[in-house]
């Protein structure tokens, strides 16, 4: 499948970008300034479309992964955690774990963040999370199963911190 002109992306898929942007940097401003560098960035990178998975797919792959870059720089970490914080948790969840999750999250390289914030958090199923990626479920559920596995061991460290 073709990679439409930059325009008609924009045109067909710019509001689920900033929505998808919003939603996880956490104010207007911020998603403003990232989906204008995520269109540049999918301008520029156009031949990188391989069209295995639809345009839209493939630019929500593009926009999360920016979105979690911009998560890690410091000052934009700095004020989500703080936001996390403050905002109602989740029933059973503690503001404090959450605030873990997000540390421990970081510590992944952007492409473990991307599938664990996928399937965790949108909730999308393995397939799902394969197509937006563009990597096989087999090597998807080896990164979920690498990731919890590893969670689980810095969980004990800490635990067994005095």
């Amino acid at each position: 499948m073709p990679l439409p002109p930059s325009a008609e992306l924009f045109e067909r898929h710019g509001a689920a970008v900033y929505r998808r942007c919003k939603a996880m940097l956490g104010d207007e401003a911020s998603a403003r300034d990232a989906v204008q560098e995520v269109f540049l960035k999918v301008h520029v990178q156009r031949g990188s479309f391989r069209g295995d998975a639809s345009p839209f797919t493939w630019l929500y792959s593009v926009a999360t992964t920016h979105c979690l870059q911009q998560l890690r720089n410091a000052k934009l970490r700095a004020g989500k955690l703080e936001s996390l914080g403050r905002e109602p948790a989740p029933e059973g969840v503690a503001p404090d774990e959450r605030l873990r999750a997000m540390a421990l999250l970081e510590g992944f390289p952007i492409e473990v963040q991307q599938i664990v914030y996928l399937r965790h958090v949108d909730g999308l199923d393995l397939e799902e999370v394969s197509s937006v990626t563009q990597l096989s479920t087999k090597t998807v559920s080896r990164k979920l199963r690498d990731f919890a596995e590893r969670s689980r061991a810095l969980a004990k460290r800490e635990e067994a911190r005095p």
